[in-house]
């Protein structure tokens, strides 16, 4: 079976059923010891295998690509022609996010700022808030209406006050693509229209996005802003509905993140979900229309809520089965523990296939400090590694003394005389 049939049978075989009812209705939570002080949580999980491969591939005709990653490892659990090259049409939006939320960091500018809006940004068309030149608006403001509601004008005007001009800011967005490693993406404008005569089509692909919505999460405020199904603007005279204001309110932990669209691009939406501690991110693009991205979007979210948990494989100060040898100490080898808790997302299958290996050196000199680094703990799963973590002392080894050693010949010269 192909890699993107796979995907797609995987997300219809994952859809019917809730991970919640299965674990709080059945109870089926169960705990097992890989070794003292290493515990994994576990789920007994049901899938429904009545999807065929045809309609998976009749499915899979209504996007051009997707992807589904955990958000909090990084890791990308299904993916589907993840690297074709796509038009993301508003998402470019989120780069615009990212590098002001950045700037706002680093204390250059301020969600306090006051932005005077350009003739250019008042006549930016398509979806907006109606900008009008020498209005004046906190950024605060504006970047509600971008996220919120995917405000072109709004996008302009933010761009030219980060950066004097959005042509500069259009080669920030590049730069800033280029070190997250979006290898497939050019931006050509900072929000996503269709080009006009002699410019070009902004460009990327379903795994850049994934890389985008990954930095994207570092900053709470996007996701205050993305997760909002309706605010105002213009002091409550201006309604601001969110573009993906459907699946806020019908699909449980919901929280944005952004859409896209034109008629050459397709029904683009990169989204996020978060549940008791599991964050999925999700990508779907060119969907043939917004009923589609919605539906491909839940499939791959309900396949991650369904089919992965989060297994709890040690605590931080957990003891290990597992020594280090010391040389020229007063004991000759010392317990070790690890130094920091570890979870890791895993179906019930990765689960069984996950291997923890210990990498401890052949011999370490005394004296040895209490939490002294002796070695790591590594996490593997179909020969890469997911984690590691430090191993460390649980006691201090002091060096051997020497009085010992001269009090016994002493002794020994003292009975031969």
């Amino acid at each position: 079976m192909s890699g993107a049939r796979q995907l797609l049978v995987t997300i219809f075989n994952s859809s019917i059923h809730r991970k919640e009812k299965a674990l709080h209705n059945l109870a089926t939570l169960i705990r097992f010891s890989l070794f003292p002080g290493v515990f994994l949580v576990s789920s007994l999980l049901t899938t429904n295998s009545s999807f065929s491969a045809e309609n998976a591939n009749r499915y899979r005709s209504h996007y051009k690509a997707a992807l589904l990653a955990d958000a909090e490892s990084g890791r990308i659990l299904r993916h589907d022609r993840m690297h074709q090259k796509i038009y993301p049409a508003s998402l470019v939006k989120m780069m615009v996010a990212l590098i002001t939320l950045e700037e706002i960091k680093s204390g250059r500018i301020s969600l306090q700022d006051h932005v005077k809006v350009s003739r250019w940004a008042s006549k930016i068309g398509g979806h907006q808030v109606y900008l009008k030149q020498g209005e004046v608006f906190q950024l605060a403001e504006l970047m509600k209406a971008i996220v919120i509601s995917s405000a072109n004008d709004a996008a302009v005007a933010v761009a030219e006050h980060v950066y004097g001009s959005d042509k500069i800011f259009i080669i920030k967005m590049n730069e800033r693509a280029l070190q997250l490693g979006m290898r497939k993406t050019h931006f050509y404008s900072v929000h996503g229209l269709p080009p006009g005569r002699g410019q070009e089509l902004d460009v990327s692909s379903a795994y850049d996005l994934y890389l985008l919505a990954l930095e994207l999460l570092k900053h709470p405020q996007y996701l205050h802003w993305s997760s909002t199904r309706i605010d105002s603007f213009r002091n409550g005279t201006f309604q601001l509905l969110n573009t993906n204001h459907r699946l806020i309110r019908n699909y449980r932990g919901m929280e944005g993140m952004k859409t896209g669209y034109h008629r050459r691009a397709g029904f683009n939406l990169v989204s996020t979900a978060k549940r008791e501690r599991q964050r999925f991110i999700s990508v779907v693009l060119g969907a043939t229309n917004s009923r589609w991205r919605s539906k491909t979007t839940k499939h791959l979210l309900n396949y991650g809520f369904n089919n992965y948990l989060k297994y709890e494989l040690n605590k931080k100060g957990d003891s290990v089965p597992f020594s280090a040898k010391v040389d020229g100490g007063e004991v000759e080898d010392v317990s070790l523990q690890v130094a920091e808790s570890v979870s890791i997302l895993l179906s019930r299958e990765e689960r069984k296939r996950l291997k923890i290996l210990p990498q401890i050196p052949s011999q370490t000199g005394a004296p040895v400090d209490a939490g002294q680094q002796l070695g790591r703990l590594e996490y593997w799963l179909d020969g890469k590694i997911l984690k590691q973590v430090t191993l460390q002392s649980d006691s201090a080894v002091p060096a051997q003394s020497i009085l010992p050693g001269l009090t016994g010949m002493l002794t020994k010269m003292s009975d031969i005389n």
